[in-house]
């Protein structure tokens, strides 16, 4: 492998919010972060090194962007997916939840309904309940082995019964790891078209699919589903590019593109800050053989944790993700209440992940585990909670 995604760095003194802020989090700063969802891998050499010649020029004003920069991210898509998407319906936005936030806004009163997923990541349901609309929950079904699928039976009914006007879909799916078949996405987006809901696709996550398995965007399914789809998307979860604070809207419809660009307008955030102008691009043009080195490693650490969990603490359920890089880890069966869980998890095993009942109410039980890192932070985090399991026999 080109790459060395296993080396050892420290991040404590970068101001990294997943090693300074665990004090403020979690109570404590002795703890094996595995929470926040960025990597603790550094980016391409490629994205370094067009972020160094931007340093070189010793001017951090205000940038514009080319055309060159949205035909990256177009042509990305095309190669990536199959999916043709034409440079002019891109709108750049601060980022994925944010463009969520203002999309809520924009697209509904405040006496609509909006459906999310749920177990699904917390911001969903924020950007509901903060913009004043009520929030509707499809709650996912797992099986006995811990997979997710869909109840299609309370999805249409939400839709129709409870007069719902926005689904907010999240593929790949974070924390549950799914990535949704065609199928799947087909059966929800003929639902949504048949009871004139709109749907916006967060598919930030669309690169990190594991081998084996494929992401579909939504809008690729069909014309008519694609024209009632605005989807989200960023290299920033792929490339390791969090902080730059940056992303993509692709808007169908001209009126809407309009309309949104002119609400950041209004705000003043239309520009990019200098770093994320070269780095996307570099991300985009350069880095694919980056990317792909990266999944297998991602890929070879879900396994570690699978392997080690079902031979050594089977009291723990999890199942590997097909997309993302977090794991869905049960601990329901570990012996003490789920209230407590997170606790244990601080102060026995020393550990810090993300607590399932912030997902949702059937996230409780379980916890968010962030495994884009060296394989020696994971083998400390699960030999830690192997540890802390067998104190509590």
């Amino acid at each position: 492998m080109r790459y060395n995604f296993n080396e050892k760095i420290d991040r404590r003194e970068n101001h990294a919010a997943k090693w300074a802020e665990m004090k403020m989090k979690f109570g404590r700063e002795d703890l094996t972060p595995m929470w926040v969802a960025d990597m603790d891998i550094k980016a391409a050499p490629e994205i370094v090194e067009a972020m160094a010649e931007k340093v070189k020029q010793e001017i951090f004003g205000y940038v514009y962007r080319p055309d060159s920069y949205y035909e990256s991210a177009a042509n990305w898509v095309a190669k990536r997916f199959g999916y043709e998407i034409l440079p002019n319906t891109l709108i750049h936005s601060p980022g994925v939840v944010p463009s969520m936030s203002i999309l809520v806004n924009m697209l509904t009163k405040t006496t609509d309904k909006i459906l999310i997923q749920s177990p699904v990541y917390p911001p969903f349901a924020a950007s509901v309940k903060d913009n004043g609309r009520q929030l509707i929950e499809n709650h996912l079904v797992k099986d006995e082995n811990g997979y997710y699928t869909i109840d299609f039976e309370d999805f249409e009914n939400k839709l129709s019964q409870e007069s719902v006007t926005l689904f907010i879909l999240c593929n790949p799916h974070n924390p549950v790891g799914r990535v949704w078949k065609k199928d799947e996405l087909e059966k929800m987006g003929n639902l949504c078209k048949k009871y004139n809901v709109r749907i916006l696709a967060d598919e930030i996550w669309r690169d990190l699919i594991m081998p084996g398995h494929k992401h579909i965007p939504m809008g690729s399914i069909s014309k008519e589903i694609e024209d009632i789809t605005i989807t989200l998307f960023s290299p920033t979860k792929s490339f390791n590019l969090a902080g730059l604070q940056a992303s993509f809207a692709t808007f169908p419809r001209a009126e809407e593109r309009k309309e949104f660009d002119d609400i950041l307008g209004r705000m003043d955030v239309k520009r990019n800050n200098p770093f994320s102008l070269v780095a996307f691009e570099a991300a985009y043009n350069k880095c694919e053989d980056w990317l792909e080195e990266l999944i297998a490693h991602l890929d070879g650490n879900m396994q570690y944790v699978v392997d080690f969990i079902n031979e050594r603490i089977p009291e723990i359920k999890t199942v590997k993700p097909e997309g993302t890089y977090l794991m869905w880890l049960d601990f329901n069966g570990i012996g003490i209440p789920q209230d407590k869980i997170q606790e244990f998890l601080i102060n026995e095993a020393k550990v810090a992940m993300n607590d399932g009942g912030t997902f949702g109410e059937n996230g409780k039980g379980f916890a968010r585990m962030n495994v884009a890192c060296p394989r020696y932070m994971v083998e400390e985090a699960i030999e830690k909670i192997e540890k802390a399991v067998k104190n509590i026999k």
